[in-house]
């Protein structure tokens, strides 16, 4: 698959000066505010008018803050069985909203693990069906490191804090909010439109595709979106075209039935940290590829369509350096740091533990175990479970004499990556309305991360889900302090809006 360089010069042949732009060349107003100017270079083909769903929106923007903390309130958290039930009240509060909304369907439809929602409308006759994808589930929390409680939102120079605020909560209300200004307004839809709101994206949706493949008539549609997606900032949309997959395993290491005294045992009986230190210095040769055999057999070169596209990003590596307090770009060699993050497979350490870790005080032990988790970011065309397989290979030809080794499940966190083209009425339909809502074109890019309804529905419906959000890079998603700003929550309904208005009079 070829992703096209330079930006849409096979989309669009060219523009015009068009008129009622909501964000033209950086300005924007949050709460219906003029621009200096509301003329903005747009693509051909007329943009419709969004004015009166503009009004609606900005009208209701205290209103729906309020609501928009009850959602966040819930403590969604999908990895965590202690928060089984929060889950349930948060699918439960998504289809109580939606039913407000009087769809010709809403359910809550279990799965293997937590459920998925799901709303339709159908009133539409003759007009394309949309599919809009999001998640309601959310990462955990180390509250300590919070300014305020994460579960207790706040707002504060013009944003809003809560975890799942950014991530996807605040993708998934705004889909709401913009159907609901569509139907006060219109009294209908303009497309026939389907919701499908998943509870496990966090832990790597692990029961998404047995749901989809058994519901592929329920879930067919003409257009599919992805909410749970970015903008590279307030003046420059983007669309992503690539995400990686991933997978993840856990592995503990044993050499005695207890921790032994360092000074009678140390030199004559195995260390078990010692041992897992060996392991996993052997995952890496010393220009940064991953060791595993057959780790690559599997993995494309790049093609220059793709170079071109990761060398336009923008990049710049002594900022993020400084704002992440690093000092130093690693990686596989010959591959430049997007290159690497876009199209290249990783494998890291993301946990390991072992003997004596308290924050006082001094245990003299020879560890008698260790513990490691390890991530790969993985690419188009590789298979988890087969990269699993390999590095437990690889472990056991480098285990040291006389450690035993036992691997625990994490629950299936095992994905695949996807591409995108860029040939298909829903990749056109979202650049002429991000290009006419920000007066330039988007940046086609690529992700390091993973979702994985991204490879099921392209595998399972046939059907690319475009990126289609409003959240920016700095919201501290998966850490603490999650903020998104409101003036975001406003952009991305009338994006929306604009969005299936445009599809429903094409």
């Amino acid at each position: 698959m070829k992703l096209f360089i330079p930006y849409l010069a096979l989309v669009f042949g060219s523009v015009i000066i068009g008129q009622n732009a909501a964000y033209a060349h950086g300005s924007y107003r949050p709460s219906g505010q003029p621009s200096p100017s509301d003329t903005a270079v747009r693509p051909a083909g007329k943009m419709p008018d969004i004015s009166k769903y503009k009004t609606y929106i900005d009208e209701t923007l205290q209103k729906h803050i309020q609501e928009f903390k009850g959602f966040i309130s819930i403590p969604s958290i999908s990895s965590l069985p202690a928060r089984k039930e929060d889950v349930l009240a948060c699918a439960g509060w998504l289809k109580n909203r939606l039913e407000s909304m009087k769809p010709d369907q809403v359910e809550i439809i279990p799965t293997d693990g937590h459920p998925v929602v799901f709303a339709q409308w159908n009133k539409a006759p003759g007009k394309p069906t949309v599919l809009i994808y999001g998640h309601y589930d959310v990462q955990p929390v180390q509250e300590d490191l919070w300014t305020g409680k994460p579960f207790e939102p706040r707002i504060d120079n013009g944003r809003i804090y809560g975890r799942g605020a950014s991530d996807d909560k605040g993708g998934v209300i705004t889909a709401i909010w913009a159907i609901e200004a569509l139907l006060q307004q219109d009294g209908q839809l303009p497309v026939n439109l389907k919701f499908l709101f998943e509870g496990e994206e966090e832990i790597g949706s692990p029961h998404l595709e047995k749901f989809v493949a058994t519901h592929k008539e329920l879930l067919k549609a003409a257009y599919t979106y992805n909410v749970d997606a970015m903008q590279e900032s307030e003046t420059q949309p983007e669309m992503v075209m690539s995400v990686r997959g991933g997978a993840t395993m856990e592995f503990t290491l044993s050499t005695a039935n207890r921790d032994l005294h360092s000074g009678v045992y140390g030199g004559k009986l195995p260390n078990a940290a010692g041992a897992l230190a060996q392991i996993i210095a052997s995952l890496h040769t010393g220009d940064g590829k991953v060791a595993v055999a057959g780790f690559y057999d599997r993995v494309k070169p790049m093609t220059a369509e793709e170079k071109a596209m990761a060398a336009k990003a923008p990049n710049d590596e002594q900022n993020e350096m400084k704002t992440y307090g690093a000092t130093l770009f690693t990686g596989e060699k010959g591959y430049t740091s997007t290159e690497r993050v876009w199209y290249r497979p990783t494998l890291d350490v993301t946990g390991m533990w072992s003997g004596y870790t308290a924050e006082d005080g001094f245990l003299n032990i020879i560890p008698a175990s260790a513990h490691c988790r390890l991530m790969c970011r993985l690419v188009e065309d590789q298979r988890g479970d087969e990269i699993i397989e390999l590095i437990k290979k690889h472990i056991a030809a480098h285990l040291p004499a006389g450690v035993r080794i036992s691997y625990k499940d994490l629950g299936g966190f095992s994905n695949a990556a996807a591409k995108f083209p860029a040939n298909t009425d829903a990749f056109r339909a979202a650049v002429a309305v991000l290009t006419n809502l920000y007066g330039k074109q988007p940046l086609l890019m690529g992700t390091g991360g993973s979702n994985a309804a991204m490879a099921i529905f392209k595998t399972q419906l046939g059907q690319p889900a475009y990126s289609f959000g409003f959240l920016r890079d700095d919201e501290n998603y998966h850490s603490h302090n999650e903020f998104m700003r409101i003036a975001d929550l406003q952009k991305g309904q009338y994006a929306l809006c604009m969005l299936l208005t445009y599809i429903g009079s094409r």
